[in-house]
């Protein structure tokens, strides 16, 4: 098969997850074209010679991002292709059960078959920091999750389920955090203690949003995305990420790194509390999705 991956990504875990996906395909004698989406940039791609589109995009506030979106609904799909959704988080609550709501209700318009989605877990950019040994852990299940995506796909088994009106309800309401980047932004600034100007939130912002002014300081415009690329890839970590300042995480994850660590049993397990509890179903319908595909566990 021809495939194509339409991606969006903020801080690269998405990147990451498709370069993954290419890979898987490849290595079962697929062609794979990935196509990552700049916010600024909405041009209108050419879909003939595709027999399978993979869209992909990291869960903001439980949505898709709305560069994301915006940049889905330009498109005109071919009437009768077959797509399947890739989305990740750091948390698996059922709330973004529903995220892909305003994708899928554009696939449906334009007569694409979407019969597949799946939701890879992913380190936070935001919130807070996780343990390198979990985040080995979360890899290693999204490989299996890869695993049963490529399986199922090509197929043709169906895994989408209809969702819960509360979680479609959730995600109408929490849209309004799409204004949410461009207030927050307004009290975005770096640390000048810190800050070495060497420009890297400046090459790396999607939406061109940070800049020097005539003294050389790095100042802020006002149409922000919260992608977070500024504040976890700073070198310094000089970026204040405004009324999210205490939410704010430094350093991307080497997650080739990552991979080498030796974890002697699992960290998430029936005894998990609080916010990592959400990880014990979705690793269990994981597990068992597997073992029933192929038999084993991995």
């Amino acid at each position: 098969m021809n495939v194509l991956l339409l991606y969006y990504t903020g801080t690269f875990n998405t990147r990451y997850l498709t370069l993954m996906l290419k890979k898987r395909f490849e290595s079962e004698g697929h062609s794979v074209t990935t196509y990552e989406i700049d916010p600024l940039n909405t041009e209108k791609l050419s879909f003939d010679g595709y027999d399978l589109l993979g869209l992909g995009f990291p869960i903001y506030g439980f949505n898709a991002p709305y560069p994301f979106l915006k940049f889905v609904k330009k498109q005109k799909f071919p009437k009768g292709m077959k797509a399947f959704i890739y989305k990740n988080s750091g948390e698996t609550f059922h709330a973004n059960d529903a995220s892909s709501v305003s994708v899928l209700r554009k696939l449906k318009k334009d007569g694409v078959i979407t019969n597949n989605e799946y939701h890879f877990i992913m380190p936070y950019n935001i919130h807070f920091r996780f343990e390198e040994n979990l985040v080995k852990e979360m890899l290693e299940m999204d490989d299996k999750l890869l695993d049963i995506l490529y399986y199922e796909v090509t197929n043709d088994i169906k895994n989408i389920k209809k969702y819960k009106l509360i979680h479609r309800i959730i995600t109408f309401f929490v849209k309004l955090q799409f204004i949410g980047g461009d207030v927050n932004s307004f009290f975005c600034h770096v640390d000048k203690k810190k800050c070495t100007k060497c420009g890297y939130c400046i090459k790396m912002c999607p939406m061109k949003n940070i800049f020097k002014n005539k003294k050389g300081d790095v100042r802020f415009h006002h149409h922000c995305l919260m992608c977070m690329r500024c504040s976890l890839g700073c070198p310094v970590d000089a970026v204040r990420i405004g009324l999210l300042e205490g939410w704010r995480v430094n350093g991307p994850y080497n997650f080739e790194q990552i991979r080498k660590i030796e974890n002697k049993e699992r960290i998430i397990n029936e005894n998990t509390k609080g916010f990592f509890r959400c990880y014990i179903e979705t690793y269990k319908n994981i597990d068992s999705r597997y073992e029933e595909l192929f038999g084993e566990k991995k």
